[in-house]
């Protein structure tokens, strides 16, 4: 991981979104992000299927299964605000019929869009690709695209990743390999469909649960609620999405705070939740 190497830069109090208490100081942002405030999201495939413009495939939902897979780690301002995408090519068209490669968060000069290339590139992280290929999916098959757009628009708006921070032991693409790393060690410590299982609610196609239960849950795993995203179909809310907020500490590290105000939520509270055992079957 890219060390920030003088602790009086980073001292081990650093806290994302927070000065430094004795200094009054921003900390340096190869320390923490200068973003600071971070949303951390896991997908529930079986739930995404059911969305209006259903874009998932029959293939990729049953191999996925009823658990939550890594969606990302998006850097976030810390007023909850964040940098929109951008297109690398000047007059980009987005074309709606195929997955929109040409984008960007914050820098596209360490943007691409073959992050399956660039994994196989570096045989020492076979078992990273592997891991990935498992547990980091895209509902309609195009993993690589996923990997790419999640380093390419999230990962460069990371500070604590910037070429910058590694000094002159940097080589190309180990600040996508670091983040993808650092992602995935967020994704174990969350596990978010044990915490649901500790709270008795488990994937059913026929019960239903509430808004409340999901928080509580998460708060009694993770000591905050998060973030319940859902999608609707004739009328039935269902489970698609979690996001948990957190600040970053130093060292790649991330601990989980309390949503900030008004945090985003698409699950309704006046509507009972469906967390599916199976998906919708689309044409595809």
């Amino acid at each position: 991981m890219a060390p920030c190497i003088d602790p009086l830069r980073c001292p081990s109090y650093a806290v994302g979104c927070q000065a430094d208490p004795f200094s009054g100081a921003l900390y340096d942002s190869c320390c923490v992000s200068a973003t600071g405030l971070f949303v951390f999201a896991q997908n529930f495939t079986t739930g995404l299927s059911y969305g209006p413009n259903p874009w998932t495939r029959n293939q990729v939902v049953s191999e996925i299964g009823a658990r939550f897979t890594l969606h990302g780690l998006w850097a976030d301002n810390c007023d909850g605000t964040f940098n929109g995408t951008k297109y690398i090519e000047p007059g980009h068209i987005k074309n709606t019929s195929l997955p929109d490669y040409d984008l960007y968060g914050c820098d596209k000069t360490r943007s691409f869009e073959n992050a399956a290339q660039v994994l196989a590139s570096r045989p020492s992280k076979a078992r990273l690709t592997k891991w990935m290929k498992s547990n980091w999916r895209a509902g309609d098959g195009d993993d690589s695209w996923f990997w790419s757009h999640e380093w390419s628009k999230h990962g460069t708006c990371t500070s604590s990743f910037n070429p910058s921070c590694y000094g002159k032991a940097f080589k190309k693409y180990d600040d996508f390999f670091d983040f993808m790393e650092v992602s995935i060690e967020v994704f174990k410590g969350m596990d978010i469909l044990s915490a649901f299982k500790a709270a008795n609610i488990v994937p059913s196609d026929t019960k239903q649960y509430n808004i409340t239960q999901f928080n509580a849950a998460h708060k009694a795993a993770f000591g905050v609620e998060g973030g319940m995203q859902c999608v609707k179909r004739d009328g039935v809310q269902y489970l698609s999405e979690v996001w948990s907020y957190m600040n970053e500490v130093p060292g790649h590290n991330f601990k989980v705070i309390a949503p900030i105000p008004n945090a985003f939520q698409s699950c309704k509270a006046d509507t009972l939740i469906t967390f599916p055992l199976t998906g919708f079957k689309t044409a595809l």
